[in-house]
């Protein structure tokens, strides 16, 4: 499918007028993109990795540059783009095991300073501080992941093909 996108991109350049081609190269693309991705044992399709990502912002923009008087081409194009948009939302893993860690963490963190406050110990202080801070830092970096991150890991399982 790439040679095909290649040779019609070639002809484009010959002919950058001529808008049968133009939806013809959009519609190649289109098909490339989808057999791209990683489809289920369900035949549903899957954005699985980065590659992945980026082949299909690239391909909305394109379709959406090439053939943008095509509905169906749009509606891809722009599906395509908000699905993008929704998978980069950030999103809890595992959220009641995060938050129990982290009110753990906060309270036991809490603890440790008043306590360095009325022993007067600053070293006692910072260092519970600091560490309450790190360790509440990991806790949000090990349990959030982007929404399409999720979704792929999710989907893993079922997968037929894993795509590019």
């Amino acid at each position: 499918m790439a040679a095909e996108v290649d040779r019609l991109y070639g002809e484009l350049r010959a002919r950058p007028e001529d808008n049968d081609l133009r939806a013809r190269l959009a519609w190649a693309i289109r098909r490339m993109t989808e057999a791209s991705l990683a489809v289920t044992v369900y035949q549903v399709r899957v954005i699985a990795n980065e590659r992945q990502r980026d082949l299909c912002r690239q391909a909305a923009a394109q379709i959406l540059e090439l053939a943008p008087w095509d509905g169906e081409l749009r509606a891809f194009a722009t599906g395509l783009t908000a699905e993008l948009e929704a998978g980069d939302r950030w999103v809890w893993q595992q959220k009641p095991i995060a938050v129990t860690l982290a009110a753990c963490t906060a309270g036991i963190g809490l603890v440790v300073v008043v306590t360095g406050g009325l022993t007067r110990s600053i070293p006692l202080v910072v260092a519970a501080a600091v560490l309450s801070s790190a360790v509440l830092a990991g806790i949000v970096l090990g349990f959030r992941r982007q929404a399409w991150r999720q979704t792929a890991q999710a989907a893993a399982p079922v997968l037929e093909s894993t795509g590019i």
